[in-house]
């Protein structure tokens, strides 16, 4: 709700389509048309696949759609259909761009995701007690793989840390008797949803994920742009930010290499300061301003192409 009072505060238009609109595509499209003939959009921007299949019928105005995910969620076959209107795709990390340009014929555009710099406290000093505090931020569900997290700390029971992990969903219960039956259940604290995520991460020592699948995390990008050493695993784009910024360890989803270089920014004090520098000094790219702008330039282009062809 403060989002939508938000938007009435800046004069921005909204509506809603409704969620039967997802088993109901032609429900779906009705309602677009009707949206559009009050708006008269200059250009419909879909993030969802359904919302593009919604704006198939409004033809004379450029389409995007950006995909989020390493994963399509929908036949390949169903952007060959989009392409019929959809005049460029956005990939929000090179892998994703990459994914987009094998199912469409349409000109596809990387623009990384970005966070408002409101979203975060900057870490000015990095000071660390014994006890290394590891945070982890995201939905408790199939993606982000919490087991691997859990399973790798408990092959470290020689060391000092926390582990808090900020979310709820689906696997939160399977979870904390994953916790107790390691015996780790002392060191890990499942906090449910957090309402000041900024000062969770500010106050944190270490982010730490461990996803099976990916797009940007936008998760990864705010507690970069906090100035958090990070571990990831090789999914999506993660690693492209930790290569961009030099902020953190890889590895890969699996048991050995991710315990492996957990123990590794856990313990080694000299190197996790080194990475919180990186993070302060690099991570300019992944702010909010950078991707409007590539944004509001795409817009234009497609606009001005509308233009000189009609």
């Amino acid at each position: 709700m403060s989002f939508l009072a938000e938007l009435d505060q800046c004069g921005i238009d909204y509506g809603f389509l409704g969620r039967e609109c997802r088993k109901n595509p032609f429900k779906g499209c009705l309602g677009l048309i009707r949206f559009c003939r009050r708006f008269r959009p200059d250009v419909i921007h879909s993030h969802l696949y359904y919302g593009a299949l919604f704006s198939l019928p409004q033809l004379g105005v450029p389409h995007v759609y950006t995909h989020h995910n390493i994963k399509l969620k929908a036949s390949a076959w169903l952007y060959r259909l989009l392409d019929v209107n959809t005049k460029a795709y956005v990939g929000i990390c090179e892998a994703c761009e990459t994914l987009l340009s094998h199912v469409t014929r349409r000109q596809v555009v990387r623009i990384d995701n970005g966070v408002a710099l409101t979203r975060i406290i900057p870490k000015r000093e990095y000071r660390t007690s014994s006890r290394i505090k590891l945070v982890c931020v995201g939905t408790l569900g199939e993606q982000k793989n919490h087991s691997l997290l859990l399973n790798a700390l408990s092959r470290l029971a020689d060391l000092d840390y926390s582990l808090t992990v900020a979310g709820e969903g689906s696997k939160k219960t399977e979870l904390q008797d994953l916790a107790s039956s390691l015996g780790i259940e002392g060191n890990v604290n499942f906090i449910g949803n957090c309402n000041n995520v900024k000062q969770l991460l500010h106050d944190s020592d270490v982010f730490v994920m461990s996803s099976a699948w990916e797009g940007l995390p936008i998760a990864q990008i705010e507690a970069t742009l906090t100035g958090l050493p990070v571990l990831v695993t090789d999914v999506g784009g993660c690693a492209e930010i930790v290569d961009r910024v030099g902020n953190g360890l890889v590895a890969k989803a699996e048991l050995d290499d991710y315990t492996k270089k957990l123990k590794r920014i856990i313990v080694d004090d000299s190197l996790r300061l080194s990475f919180h520098k990186n993070a302060l000094e690099n991570s300019g790219h992944y702010t909010v301003d950078n991707a409007v702008e590539r944004h509001l330039g795409l817009y234009d282009r497609l606009t001005h192409q509308l233009v000189s062809h009609a």
